[in-house]
């Protein structure tokens, strides 16, 4: 008898079909889900950016502060990573740019033992560079870190960074183009020297100039004879230089000087002998020469009229030289008393005169300049001669026998011209002829 089948049988008949479809699907045979890695990579990928983002935003908004604070310590600037940061954020901060093209200078003392951060803050609040940070990295750029020397330097703010860093190691700096006029007295040539890139103490140059040292006139032999206590004036001569920006104060005097001595030819030095005077006396006269003169051609017909007067005193002149330029001088002289070196180029200091010059009053100390009452030559040369008005004196035209000169006027306009006379009725035709041409 045949039994029937047992249902267990068909339940593990389906359980078995089931499970090798299971195995088929493994295998490739049918659908199935995955995890794939490139989803698990995109979203760490992701997470990195976003946070990428975040540190970016946070350190652009830390980035003010942090620079502020490089600012604050300039000498951080030597890290690698504080200069990369720099760069990145505010690379003008570091560039080698003067601060203005103000030519006005400041003097600076830089202390032993000061640091070049303390040099830096000290320039930045004198007015002459940018940023402490800008001179900093000029000082590394040019791998002078610890170097920069103690001492006193006039500056300016037209000066770049790596400009100061030179003058303050006293290196070769750049060529500076001066130029100083004919007829400048001293505080003259000072003054526009203050205002020019010469990085030279001002102070230092006009103590030389104003008392010179015993071992700067024993160089030149013209000086050999400068009466005791004088200035160095008339004796800076005028010309046009061009030196080392960052010579010192007596480097840039040897030149002044050094010129003159080449101007003052063997020539003209035996003409100044044969005229009877010292190279002093000539250069006192050439000074007046200098600033009456307007003509070449009548440099030795002025220089003449001076040299009669002053060696004929019997003269009808008895010996006055009656030249304005030396009340000029010392008027300016008494009003400008106690300004400081750095004043004297704003001066005037050739103030028309507002009296006739026999009424021009003087203090007893500049009364030796008083030319209308005071016989011979004044105690100083008055300004700085070029060397057309000292080969006039050494030249000059005594034989036409001329003791006077005033300003022509021909065809009714000032030319720079002169007339000139032996006597004084002469002298007084020339006058009202003068005023005839130029009725004013």
């Amino acid at each position: 008898m045949t039994r029937p089948p047992d249902p267990r049988w068909d339940l593990d008949d389906r359980r078995n079909a089931r499970i090798r479809r299971m195995r088929e699907e493994r295998q490739g045979g049918g659908p199935r889900r995955t995890f794939q890695p490139v989803v698990l990579i995109g979203w760490f990928a992701a997470v990195i950016a976003l946070l990428g983002v975040l540190i970016i935003i946070g350190f652009i908004a830390f980035a003010p502060r942090l620079m502020s604070w490089v600012q604050d310590h300039p000498g951080s600037i030597e890290q690698g990573p504080v200069q990369a940061f720099v760069r990145w954020y505010q690379p003008d901060a570091l560039a080698d740019e003067a601060l203005s093209d103000d030519g006005a200078r400041a003097s600076v003392t830089v202390e032993d033992g000061a640091s070049d951060a303390e040099i830096a803050q000290l320039l930045f609040d004198e007015g002459l560079i940018k940023s402490p940070l800008a001179f900093q990295w000029a000082v590394i750029q040019a791998g002078r870190e610890g170097t920069l020397q103690a001492g006193t330097y006039d500056l300016s703010p037209s000066l770049r960074p790596s400009e100061i860093v030179a003058a303050l190691r006293q290196e070769a700096g750049p060529e500076v183009e001066i130029t100083l006029q004919e007829g400048w007295r001293l505080e003259e040539v000072v003054g526009y020297l203050s205002t020019t890139k010469l990085t030279m103490n001002i102070d230092d140059f006009t103590e030389l100039v104003e008392n010179p040292p015993a071992d700067l006139i024993r160089e030149y032999d013209f000086l050999v004879d400068l009466p005791k206590g004088r200035t160095l004036e008339g004796y800076l001569y005028p010309d046009t230089y061009r030196i080392d920006g960052n010579w010192d104060a007596r480097a840039v005097l040897d030149v002044l000087l050094s010129t003159f001595g080449e101007r003052l030819t063997n020539r003209v030095r035996k003409g100044i002998e044969e005229q009877g005077l010292t190279i002093d006396e000539a250069v006192t006269l050439a000074s007046i020469v200098e600033r009456e003169a307007v003509l070449d051609k009548e440099r030795p017909l002025i220089a003449g009229v001076y040299v009669n007067r002053v060696q004929q005193p019997e003269a009808e002149t008895r010996g006055l030289l009656n030249a304005d330029p030396t009340l000029q001088y010392a008027l300016a002289t008494d009003a400008n008393r106690g300004t400081s070196p750095m004043e004297w180029g704003s001066i005037e200091w050739w103030p028309p005169l507002q009296v006739g010059g026999a009424d021009v009053e003087l203090p007893d100390r500049l009364a030796g300049y008083q030319t209308y009452l005071n016989p011979g030559l004044p105690p100083t040369p008055i300004a700085s001669p070029r060397a057309a008005s000292l080969k006039a004196v050494a030249a000059a035209a005594t034989d036409r026998g001329y003791y006077y000169f005033v300003a022509a006027c021909p065809g009714g306009e000032r030319d720079g011209s002169h007339y000139f006379a032996a006597t004084y009725a002469q002298q007084q035709a020339n006058i009202q002829r003068a005023k005839a041409e130029c009725p004013g």
